[in-house]
């Protein structure tokens, strides 16, 4: 017979069931919220009207976050679950103390070498691996200043009206000369950021961030999982300022000994990690 802590697992893992229909559920309200905020913002000029808009634009962005909580949440919550259920631990659950962290070491810990490092150091297209910060500084840029500044003229302006937030949007020409585009919001790269925000405990607990639905966290992420040591990102909106915000916290989640620039409006260019000032340069 069952024991009573897997009776109450069952109904748990019942009630976990149901999370699909709640995430729905927030989505599609977040969906009505933005196009009243749109409607609104572009029917008055009103100061009430105008606020009103802001508001529901604001409930549409925290619909989309719960969701997309609630959504990790459920997976790691069904996994313990399930294992009460069966009576038998298998491995400990994403976001658990033990999680494996497939998306590389973490902003405090060294890249382990391989043996072919070295022999990709010597080829004339590679460099050395990416402990080696002395090389990476010798290195030029992917790509030239007046080159990203072109870049940067193909995206759209990014305006913020009452009711209507616009997206952040980023260009990456990758090594065959072909443009990416980069979107702020929801998706995998996001996921990846919050999970690895978790695993190495970046920011304060739960470790769940904001910045990693911006376009500098997931393309620093996609560093990760592309091996890229140096790349330049041009995006239209300026990184975030303050201690949660991405021009502080970009350094965490970029692989070890890598350097991304990035280009922004009102001519904004800047390299992360940005350089440590020396001591006894900070003002008073």
């Amino acid at each position: 017979m069952p024991s009573e802590l897997q009776r109450v697992a069952a109904e748990l893992l019942a009630c976990l069931n149901e999370a699909p229909r709640a995430i729905g559920y927030l989505h599609d309200r977040g969906r009505q919220c933005r196009e009243a905020a749109g409607w609104i913002g572009s029917q008055s000029n009103n100061p009430s009207a105008r606020m009103a808009a802001m508001q529901l634009d604001d409930a549409a962005r925290r619909c989309e976050e719960a969701a997309h909580f609630l959504t990790l949440a459920e997976a790691r919550a069904k996994q313990w679950v399930e294992q009460m259920v069966s009576g038998i631990r298998t491995a400990e659950p994403g976001g658990g103390s033990t999680c494996e962290r497939p998306l590389g070491p973490g902003p405090r810990e060294r890249r382990q070498e391989d043996s072919d490092d070295k022999r990709e150091a010597d080829k004339p297209d590679k460099t050395a691996g990416v402990d080696d910060d002395a090389s990476l500084e010798d290195e030029g840029p992917d790509i030239e200043d007046e080159e990203a500044w072109r870049l940067f003229a193909k995206l759209p302006v990014r305006l913020d009206q009452p009711g209507h937030r616009e997206k952040t949007r980023g260009l990456w020409r990758n090594e065959d000369g072909m443009e990416d585009e980069w979107v702020s919001g929801f998706d995998e790269w996001r996921d990846k950021a919050d999970r690895f925000a978790v695993a190495e405990k970046i920011g304060n607990a739960p470790h769940l961030l904001q910045i990693t639905s911006h376009v500098e966290i997931k393309f620093a992420m996609f560093m990760r999982e592309r091996g890229l040591r140096r790349a330049t990102l041009v995006v239209n909106k300026r990184p975030c300022p303050g201690e949660a915000g991405c021009d502080e916290m970009l350094k965490d989640f970029l692989p070890k000994g890598a350097k991304l620039t990035i280009f922004g409006p009102n001519n904004f260019k800047e390299t992360y990690p940005k350089p440590t000032k020396p001591e006894g340069t900070e003002s008073a």
